[in-house]
């Protein structure tokens, strides 16, 4: 018998680029100062936000409990030009976060097992893996993974991303029933 203890999900699927139509201000950020508009005015238009919202859930939705309504809480756009790079990091304010490949030819998009350091410290890097390089996505692509799961982005030219962070509105109990109820029919 084989238990997966903890484990560490993350939902790809393929979105419709043409859907998302973000107007973004971009300036460089972080260590790396690769340019983004992280932190800066970003407005994505309501049906555009309406489809992706409606997209994740349909691609989390056998994996999380439809009992919080979900919403993006912030979305920003990456653009690496010049062997632009981001540095490993967590979204802490962010149960879920999202990547979305808008303009890729290899993602470079590198995730942490959380266990790392241990998996260093006993040198078991032969047994358990210490990273996951999600390499088969391609433009169009989205994954979504939990906050808490490190990553980071090698250096990589002429690729744009489109990141963000998800928010979970608890559903009062009548809700809740009309969400399962709305869920159910349209899996039926």
């Amino acid at each position: 018998m084989k238990i997966d203890l903890f484990p560490v999900s993350i939902h790809v699927g393929k979105i419709d680029l043409k859907k998302i139509k973000l107007t973004s201000n971009i300036a460089k950020k972080w260590i790396s100062e690769t340019p983004t508009s992280f932190e800066r005015k970003n407005f994505l238009n309501r049906e555009s936000e309406k489809y992706l919202v409606e997209y994740i859930c349909e691609l989390i939705k056998d994996h999380y409990y439809s009992k919080f309504e979900l919403g993006i809480l912030d979305i920003w756009q990456n653009n690496y030009k010049n062997n632009d790079y981001q540095e490993p990091h967590v979204h802490a304010n962010s149960k879920l976060c999202f990547i979305i490949y808008k303009k890729v030819t290899t993602p470079k998009t590198i995730f942490f097992n959380p266990a790392k350091n241990v998996i260093d410290m006993l040198r078991a890097d032969d047994l358990f893996p210490r990273t996951f390089l999600p390499n088969k996505l391609k433009t169009g692509s989205i994954i979504v993974f939990p906050g808490f799961l490190e990553h980071m982005v090698a250096p990589n030219s002429n690729q744009i991303t489109i990141s963000g962070n998800l928010i979970f509105n608890p559903i009062n109990k009548g809700e809740e029933k009309d969400a399962i109820r709305k869920r159910n029919k349209s899996t039926a």
